[in-house]
């Protein structure tokens, strides 16, 4: 019971999570959970076959559940409304477990529900198997491969940082602050401006802004998102922001590093070797004036 428990809490914050981050950029957010999320993101245990390690699940369309959000176009990433939040989350989890460092469908956040799946996996169990009962689709095997990929995706995200980035405010969505920012070549950046007011929002609609903010990246180091703390009329100078945002300080590999030494490599080259013929007090002189 307390690995079914563990799998249920599990399966359902990575189905919340996925679906909010196809809706608004993100897949958690301070306060409480909207409405719309916790219906669209339910889902019934229908049933428990033979062995007790099976279990049927049944989950909504999300046309069924939500649909006047689900037939726009405004969203973070389209979603088919025929869809179901699981099978979303499915989706989601797949291209995780594949190491997929630029996809725009998990944030770091989403990647630690993930990696949560290792304690099912602690227990005793060899993998876990999502699959169709319709057979539409390949079924979705986590092991300790997919941890592992999982694992290193989190590892390599770079952290959240400053930046301010200059362009037209192209879209906005009123519902949660959600825009999009047209920059000079072509480029668009999308982000979520909770603390904006509205009306200042309606104001700059369309017009040239810099917005100042968290960068969010994903785990390949493109920018993810925006988290916009103000929004502001562009001023004479602003074509020095009009760029994408790139993380300053990328994630290290450690193992990288370390570099294998044999006998005439690394310190074995150097040891025995000085290039000189000065003494030891000729030497001890010349470091006390370099110091």
């Amino acid at each position: 019971m307390s690995v079914l428990r563990e799998l249920g809490d599990i399966l359902l914050d990575a189905t919340r999570g996925s679906l909010r981050q196809r809706v608004e950029g993100r897949s958690t957010a301070r306060g409480s959970l909207p409405a719309w999320l916790q219906r669209a993101a339910d889902f019934d245990v229908v049933g428990i076959e033979s062995g007790s390690t099976v279990l049927l699940i049944e989950a909504p369309a999300l046309a069924d559940v939500a649909p006047s959000l689900f037939s726009q176009q405004e969203l973070f990433e389209p979603v088919e409304p025929a869809d179901s939040a699981f099978s979303l989350m499915e989706k989601t989890l797949s291209m995780a477990a594949e190491g997929r460092s630029d996809s725009d469908l998990f944030d770091q956040p989403l990647l630690s529900t993930f990696h949560r799946f290792d304690r099912v996996l602690a227990a005793g169990f060899d993998a876990i198997e999502l699959s169709d009962r319709d057979d539409r689709q390949s079924p979705i095997v986590i092991n300790a491969d997919s941890v592992r990929s999982v694992d290193k995706l989190i590892q390599s995200t770079p952290r959240p940082q400053s930046a301010r980035v200059s362009g037209t405010l192209d879209t906005i969505r009123h519902s949660d602050r959600m825009f999009t920012l047209l920059i000079e070549g072509g480029k668009v950046a999308r982000g979520i401006a909770e603390g904006v007011a509205a009306q200042q929002l309606a104001e700059l609609f369309g017009h040239p802004v810099v917005v100042s903010g968290m960068a969010v990246f994903r785990a390949s180091g493109g920018l993810l998102r925006i988290e916009a703390e103000a929004i502001e009329p562009a001023g004479a100078n602003a074509a020095i922001w009009a760029r994408v945002p790139g993380p300053l300080f990328r994630v290290m590999d450690a193992g990288n590093l370390r570099q294998p030494q044999g006998p005439r490599s690394g310190v074995n080259a150097v040891i025995g070797h000085w290039p000189g013929d000065e003494s030891d007090d000729e030497v001890a002189a010349a470091l006390r004036e370099l110091s």
